[in-house]
């Protein structure tokens, strides 16, 4: 694949689950808060392009705080690109603004209005990343929870009966074992943009509980492994032929 084939897919997956603070993207990549691997040697122009491309194509829309903001038109949405190509890339407070303008602790007053600037995929974008990523849905499962209930679905019900049965450890919440209720949906959906013929989906209320593995006593591998594995459910750009080389240190 070219490199600007694997930036398209790399900018559609980085918004398959919700959508996505552009503050992660310009001027510079947050990999630690977006868990993906920035491209190696693509400039931040080069992402902008590539978002203006996908606006064009109708695969990604942009939403913004600020009412002047125009995300209809393609003239506005390359000024909002230019307006992010243009923050400071040297005030350490600017980078930190930037880094935690989707965390919702920080409360929303503590984020400049012009930085509230999100895209997502459309029924397009979500077509156009399938053809690339091969998602394998059968294998794919959503998780939930807040202070008092939890859900889990997938259509492959011994992964949700797993996952299910390692919730303490995986959510830091405990179970309530006799509100669990086992139902199965059709036409449900799973993503923002997708929608599945049928899932099994598991219901039930959460209490705190400890942690098993504290920061002092990280889960043993073997666990991190398999949890890890059922995660993988689609092609990462990464992956892909054609991902650059790092580039050398200087």
């Amino acid at each position: 694949m070219t490199i600007d084939e694997i930036t398209r897919y790399w900018l559609l997956t980085s918004a398959i689950e919700f959508s996505r603070g552009l503050a992660y993207f310009l001027p510079k990549v947050h990999e630690l808060g977006l868990n993906m691997k920035e491209i190696p040697g693509c400039a931040p122009e080069g992402y902008a392009a590539t978002l203006l491309d996908l606006f064009d194509a109708g695969e990604l829309e942009f939403s913004s705080a600020l009412e002047d903001d125009d995300v209809t038109s393609r003239a506005g949405v390359s000024n909002i690109l230019d307006r992010f190509l243009g923050y400071s890339r040297v005030h350490p407070e600017d980078r930190l603004i930037r880094a935690i303008s989707e965390i919702p602790s920080f409360g929303p007053n503590r984020v400049p209005q012009n930085l509230k600037v999100k895209f997502k995929l459309t029924e397009l974008g979500g077509e156009a990343w399938e053809r690339v990523a091969e998602p394998d849905w059968f294998h794919f499962f959503g998780q939930s929870n807040d202070n008092e209930t939890g859900e889990l679905y997938s259509q492959d019900l011994t992964l949700l009966m797993a996952r299910l049965g390692w919730f303490d450890e995986l959510a830091s919440a405990r179970v309530a074992i006799d509100t669990i209720q086992l139902q199965m949906h059709s036409d449900y959906q799973v993503l923002y943009w997708k929608r599945l013929p049928s899932v099994y989906r598991a219901t039930f209320s959460v209490s705190d509980c400890d942690s098993r593995w504290v920061p002092t006593n990280f889960e043993p591998r073997w666990f991190r492994e398999w949890w890890h594995s059922t995660t993988r459910w689609h092609k990462q750009p990464w992956n892909l032929p054609g991902w650059p080389n790092e580039p050398p240190r200087k």
